[in-house]
């Protein structure tokens, strides 16, 4: 039976966009005073309509997708040269048209991220600053190639590493690549080539590498281990039965699985610029030892007033941008493996994960969303916004109209290739959630 949060984001964010996107091509069209014949949310069998103003206004059953019908929009209409018909229009009109629908999703995409950025966001600081290593897993990418904690990571492949968040992106877009990685240790450049691993479930890259960030106590368990130790939220961990912390990228576990119930265990940790030093007497829970604590990041809280977040935000989906032509470029020349793409299924199972950690999260992925849905429709793909707008480009290089037949066989080849598209999509969506 579907979870009903998952069933609600999803049906939330695909409703919004599709209604925002073909709002888009219906308030030109009616601008300009082209007769729109229906406007649907969906495809297939009508469960709900009405009729208004001569438009039938109608949600349809598969919410995959939705469309404005206009007089005189297929080629093989009869067309009487009147203005209420779209194909008798201009092909500048015609232009507005099309890429409305498109230009409305990126515009929410846009708006959405800005009042995200104006209400405020919790940050890990790390992913702002230097991508310097503060743990190694062992027996993955960047241990076996010689990477060490403390180096500072400043390029891959040639692209620069200004900041964490980059060598994230450069990573993930280089699965089972080999790639040069520039890094600074003691003060010395070297350059180490690094065979990128890759995730099982999305085929990303993955190098197993944490950020050199203080290790903050963002939980105590009232009259946990921790907090009868002295421990408060907010204290910086720093040393750890004798031994610097990191991040908690570093993992625990091993220094756990040595201690037992009762053992008392030497914490450091700095609070308001001052060292305090517990012995911690280590409880237990499920068989194990508990300390009664939560580890996490230093954050800080991004707000931007309203032209400043309209700017960051115009900045950001504009970098959103370039990652997705990026993606889509790796994909073609065969560096990304399909599996990175998502879905019906898989945005269904995201927008509920993101709806369980709260509205902002929820906002940040429908903004994502929009974004790649208005880039993708202006595509040059048949059948596409983007399709149609380069066919009347090519028209209008050429002087004259293509004939009835090539739009015909444009459409037709459009229709399959999205039909394969969707279908190897949401094929490749049941194998990373169900299987192997």
């Amino acid at each position: 039976m579907p979870d009903p949060l998952n069933l609600f984001g999803f049906l939330f964010v695909l409703g919004v966009l599709i209604f925002i996107h073909e709002s888009g091509h219906y308030m030109v069209a009616k601008a300009l005073g082209i007769r729109v014949e229906v406007f649907s949310l969906g495809f297939g069998p009508k469960l709900l309509r009405f009729v208004r103003g001569g438009t039938e206004y109608c949600i349809s059953a598969l919410p995959l997708g939705g469309y404005v019908k206009m007089l005189g929009e297929n080629p093989d209409e009869e067309l009487r040269g009147s203005r209420e018909e779209f194909l008798s229009r201009t092909k500048f009109e015609r232009f507005l048209v099309l890429v409305m629908g498109a230009s409305l999703n990126i515009v929410l995409a846009v708006v959405l991220t800005a009042g995200i950025y104006m209400h405020g966001v919790p940050e890990p600081v790390y992913l702002t600053g230097p991508a310097v290593i503060g743990s190694l897993e062992t027996g993955m990418a960047a241990s076996e190639a010689g990477l060490g904690v403390g180096d500072e990571i400043v390029s891959i492949g040639g692209s620069p590493i200004p900041t964490w968040r980059d060598l994230q992106l450069q990573v993930a877009l280089n699965p089972g690549q080999q790639v040069d990685f520039q890094i600074v240790r003691d003060g010395e450049s070297i350059t180490l080539p690094v065979t990128v691993g890759t995730t099982d479930r999305d085929k990303i890259g993955v190098i197993g590498v944490g950020p050199l960030t203080p290790v903050v106590l963002v939980r105590v368990d009232p009259d946990g281990p921790a907090a009868n130790a002295g421990l408060i939220a907010g204290d910086i961990l720093t040393r750890f039965a004798g031994e610097e912390l990191y991040g908690p990228a570093q993992d625990l576990s091993s220094r756990l699985r040595a201690i037992a119930p009762g053992d008392r265990v030497a914490i450091e940790v700095e609070r308001d610029g001052n060292p305090v030093s517990v012995l911690l007497a280590a409880g237990e829970r499920e068989g194990g030892p508990d300390l009664g604590m939560g580890l996490g990041y230093q954050t800080y809280v991004r707000r931007y007033g309203l032209i400043d977040a309209a700017v960051e935000s115009a900045r950001s989906s504009w970098q959103q941008a370039g990652v997705l032509f990026l993606t889509l470029r790796k994909l073609v020349a065969g560096q990304l493996s399909p599996r990175t793409l998502s879905g019906p299924i898989e945005i269904y199972r995201l927008t509920g994960e993101s709806l369980r950690s709260g509205w902002l999260p929820f906002i940040g992925l429908m903004s994502l969303i929009s974004l790649q849905l208005g880039i993708i429709n202006l595509l040059p793909i048949p059948i596409l916004d983007g399709g149609h707008i380069f066919i009347l480009f090519v028209e209008g290089i050429i002087g004259r109209d293509l004939s009835m037949r090539i739009k015909e066989r444009v459409m037709q080849f459009g229709f399959i290739l999205l039909l394969l598209i969707m279908g190897g999509v949401i094929y490749l969506d049941v194998m990373k959630n169900w299987g192997s």
